[in-house]
């Protein structure tokens, strides 16, 4: 991260005016709409384009390019993988940092478990799959599990107690408050590290606060704004946005169902990874990516158990007796079926 001084024109006073407003770094200040800058900081018009102008010459990365370049670009920057080959390989070495992932589906299909497995991947040294950094988690349906990161930690090698400490979890209860976390997460993520936030879920307490139709037109800008939130904090601290999205069912004229995210066109359009989740009637729990700008379609069968999701039944039960053996030694309860339990 580049300090706001090394920008030419920001002087003690308007640094401090800066990082009032949670800006900090001169890859933050490059994001910011001018205007809108002007008006949190109460710093002039003129002066907030000036200097957003020269964070971005500073920083880099915001003028053209030949395709050559930014193919360069991209072979340089970090993927967090899964850890499961055959995704990874779909994935063309994993999920691109800086990117936002979307998993949506029906409740236990596994999104929440999806969240907590990277959680505890993305603390990983780079030559393990990892991103070497912390997460910060907005809980909006109280479904975070600490015995559920411990047991992914056993799993990737990870000190337990140092996976749990290196994630940072708020309940979030209204949509107010989720706006104004996200006012100091760029910040944090940009001071602390942070790799991945989760966001579970996204579209939960706007369904609730703004459930009419003449309501519809304001959820659907709040969650636009968000969004491009992730997009601008993503882009300047390369940090991972991964948010759960809740799916509806319906039925076709002709006969057959069908099941869709919710959030209309806005999150169609919003995440680099879409991905859908669910779970099969044999215990398999597919995991399909429905959109991807350079990836094409395709589906995955997984298990899931205690540690994260796993190739096949082999796998897991070639692994999971030890994280149980853990587990048990250090006094959690393993009653729960993670497979079958919570996991929305």
């Amino acid at each position: 991260m580049t300090e706001l001084e090394e920008i030419s024109g920001i002087g003690a006073a308007t640094a401090k005016k800066l990082q009032k407003s949670f800006i900090t770094t001169a890859e933050l200040l490059a994001v910011q709409n001018p205007l809108e800058l002007s008006a949190k900081s109460g710093i002039g018009e003129g002066t907030a384009q000036k200097i957003v102008s020269r964070a971005r010459g500073l920083v880099g990365g915001y003028d053209f390019v030949s395709g050559l370049e930014f193919e360069e670009q991209m072979k340089k920057a970090h993927r967090l993988r899964t850890g499961l080959s055959e995704l990874d390989r779909h994935l063309r070495g994993g999920l691109m940092e800086g990117s936002i992932v979307e998993i949506f589906g029906p409740a236990r299909g596994g999104k929440t478990q999806w969240c907590g497995h990277l959680a505890t991947r993305v603390q990983l040294p780079f030559e393990e799959g990892g991103l070497e950094g912390g997460v910060l988690w907005l809980d909006t349906e109280s479904s975070f599990n600490p015995a559920v990161i411990r047991a992914n930690a056993s799993r990737w090698g990870l000190d337990p107690e140092m996976a749990l400490g290196n994630i940072r979890r708020a309940e979030v209860v209204v949509t107010g408050q989720m706006e104004s976390l996200f006012d100091t997460i760029p910040k944090l993520c940009a001071e602390q590290n942070n790799k991945l936030v989760v966001v579970d879920s996204l579209s939960g307490l706007y369904r609730v606060e703004f459930s009419g139709i003449s309501t519809l037109a304001t959820r659907q800008a709040k969650l636009n704004t968000l969004l491009n939130r992730m997009r601008r904090a993503g882009k300047a601290t390369k940090t991972i946005f991964l948010y759960t999205n809740q799916a509806t069912t319906g039925i076709f004229p002709h006969g057959g169902g069908y099941t869709k995210a919710v959030g209309g066109h806005i999150l169609a359009h919003g995440s680099d990874y879409r991905f859908y989740a669910k779970a099969k009637s044999d215990g398999t729990r597919n995991l399909k990516l429905k959109d991807n700008a350079s990836i094409p379609e395709f589906e995955v069968g997984l298990r899931l158990g205690w540690g994260g999701f796993y190739a096949d039944a082999s796998a897991k039960e070639d692994t999971e007796p030890e994280i149980l053996d853990y587990m048990e030694k250090a006094g959690l309860n393993t009653d729960l079926d993670v497979s079958g339990g919570k996991e929305g």
